[in-house]
């Protein structure tokens, strides 16, 4: 019983925390974001005025989390991107050697339509954090072993979302250290 909720229920459960993210659809205009000039070099940087959400320079959400961010908890599969709905996602899920090794999966989703104000309670209230100097929301799965930290980028938002088996104050403390890690890697605005 113990192997199928770790292989089979698990997966499902950080699926699906990984979805309590999503946001409604909002109405508007799409237009292209702009580009830095070719004389350029230092990082982009992008500002919430004239509608810029500021994650649009983020083309691969994989690179916000490096493997050491994860070492403390154990050892990782390589990183799987792909979308959900409409965030771009990268999710880590650790190795598990034995059927008493605990399961976490740990992500990062990028939300351009997004803001921090967006965040969806998942059960356990969303509270108001900083996250070294950046505007973040928190929302605790309650009874589900999950957390979604969202960090502001401009009027747009990336998620450190982190599912595991014990209990959701164990995944808000992981996905609190994982975003002290990946803040600095984000555009600022």
């Amino acid at each position: 019983m113990t192997k199928l909720f770790v292989r089979v229920v698990l997966p499902l459960v950080a699926g699906g925390a990984l979805l309590a993210g999503c946001t409604s659809t909002q109405g508007g205009t799409a237009s292209p974001a702009q580009s830095p000039s070719a004389g350029d070099s230092s990082a982009p940087e992008t500002s919430a005025s004239a509608g810029g959400g500021g994650t649009e320079s983020i083309s691969d959400p994989c690179t916000l989390i490096e493997a050491g961010d994860l070492s403390s908890y154990g050892e990782f599969n390589p990183p799987v991107s792909k979308k959900l709905g409409t965030a771009r996602s990268c999710s880590y899920q650790k190795k598990i050697a034995s059927a008493s090794d605990e399961s976490i999966v740990v992500g990062a989703n990028v939300r351009d339509d997004a803001s921090i104000d967006q965040v969806n309670d998942t059960g356990g209230g969303v509270v108001d954090k900083d996250v070294n100097g950046r505007k973040a929301r928190e929302a605790s799965g309650g009874s589900v072993a999950a957390c979604t930290l969202g960090l502001a980028v401009g009027a747009s938002r990336v998620d450190v979302v982190v599912t595991t088996v014990s209990s959701a104050d164990q995944a808000c403390q992981i996905a609190e250290a994982v975003a002290k890690a990946v803040e600095p890697r984000l555009p600022k605005g």
